[in-house]
């Protein structure tokens, strides 16, 4: 158990760590940026506390926040789907589930994908919308939902496919 939640905090410290200092500069077209922070969220095992996931995501959102000097749109992101994972989980995998994590887990890549991609959409849409507030910049909005999407899932399936054949 003690463990699991110093996994748990070091995975959440190296993942804002990489975040604020290394993905915060690397931007695609000058506007994208990758938000490599919800391997949290998409890695956090299945069978721990929802309670937990939501309040570490809403910290980690709260973190990127400080770190960035935004406005809290990655709190609110970040807690919306914190507190969706579980839906979101049943609507890729279906209602047995034989594992204990997404790196762990034997289902097909089609699942996982839908599962990561899920994630991903759901926070870009809260958290552009979020960001803007003004829906005389849809254009934008969309563009930035579409290009981080595709960029920040890039980098995580990348990033769950290689630890998933590490273990």
């Amino acid at each position: 158990m003690l463990q699991d939640n110093i996994k748990i905090l070091s995975r959440f410290i190296v993942l804002v760590l990489i975040q604020t200092l290394i993905f915060d500069r690397i931007t695609l077209f000058g506007f994208s940026y990758p938000a490599v922070y919800l391997f949290f969220v998409i890695n956090y095992r299945f069978d721990k506390s929802q309670f937990i996931l939501i309040f570490l995501g809403f910290l980690m959102g709260l973190t990127i926040d400080l770190l960035q000097g935004s406005s809290g749109s990655n709190s609110i992101a970040t807690l919306f789907i914190s507190f969706l994972r579980p839906f979101i989980i049943r609507f890729s995998f279906g209602n047995n589930l034989d594992s204990i994590s997404l790196l762990s887990m034997n289902s097909r890549t089609s699942n996982q994908i839908v599962f990561i991609a899920s994630i991903i959409l759901v926070h870009q849409v809260i958290l552009q919308i979020v960001s803007y507030l003004d829906f005389d910049h849809f254009i934008v909005i969309l563009r930035n939902i579409i290009v981080n999407s595709i960029f920040t899932f890039i980098i995580l399936f990348s990033s769950v496919t290689f630890f998933k054949n590490k273990n």
